[in-house]
């Protein structure tokens, strides 16, 4: 019965059913930037059984037949206004909360555990990078996707692959800062007797993180290619 998810990408799995990414967020794998891996090669690479991964989704599937509305796939405009909706938006409020949370918690609880400071000085070079980085999708990629949808081409630059790949390399850069707050914070698991603040900065993160792997699988597995291929048939 695995061989028959075995050499199906992670990313086209979730694009599939939504609710596998909760199977693959509780396991460790990557749908989001490593989507394009197979789901057996990205097993391998964790060192997690394929089979128990395939009884986890199957279990799951079995009690929740209803999944999350795929309708933002509908074409390239609903699906931009979808993710500048749910996720930009999110994103956007989530950050300066965060900012403040982790200046906070490092301030009153850097001597008790140091890595709150590492946490606070590396969210603070990520909060940068992303609202720069939604930023030149707002302003310039989504804009040339709209351009693609009425059958126009945008003028500079030439191709839209270009700028995709920008956004796909700070895509991977996003990934890796995650694994890391998640590594400076035990999971987001809070310690004995955190205050709320601190259990209110964990929580926090965690939910940005989630809501970051589903927008970046969104993008990568389909809105960036469908633009790729409706660029290629003007």
């Amino acid at each position: 019965m695995s061989q028959e998810w075995e050499n199906r990408s992670v990313g086209e799995l979730v694009l599939e059913k939504p609710s596998r990414s909760k199977v693959f967020e509780k396991v460790g794998l990557d749908y989001c930037c490593k989507g394009q891996d197979a789901l057996g090669k990205a097993c391998q690479q964790k060192g997690i059984a394929l089979e128990g991964v395939v009884a986890a989704l199957q279990e799951m599937e079995a009690k929740a037949p209803e999944d999350e509305d795929r309708s933002w796939m509908m074409d390239l405009p609903t699906a931009v206004e979808h993710v500048l909706r749910v996720h930009h938006d999110y994103t956007k409020e989530a950050l300066p909360r965060l900012l403040f949370l982790t200046g906070k918690v490092a301030k009153v609880h850097g001597d008790e555990d140091p890595r709150l400071i590492e946490l606070d000085r590396a969210f603070q070079a990520f909060a940068q990078e992303t609202f720069d980085h939604l930023a030149k999708e707002e302003q310039m990629l989504f804009p040339m996707f709209l351009a693609l949808a009425k059958g126009q081409r945008w003028p500079a630059p030439p191709t839209v692959q270009m700028p995709i790949a920008r956004m796909l390399e700070e895509h991977l850069q996003h990934g890796e800062n995650l694994e890391l707050f998640r590594h400076l914070t035990d999971g987001f698991v809070p310690p004995p007797g955190a205050c709320n603040s601190w259990r209110a900065l964990l929580d926090g993160l965690a939910e940005l993180e989630y809501d970051l792997h589903r927008h970046i699988h969104k993008e990568n597995s389909w809105l960036y290619p469908t633009a790729i291929e409706l660029e290629a048939k003007l």
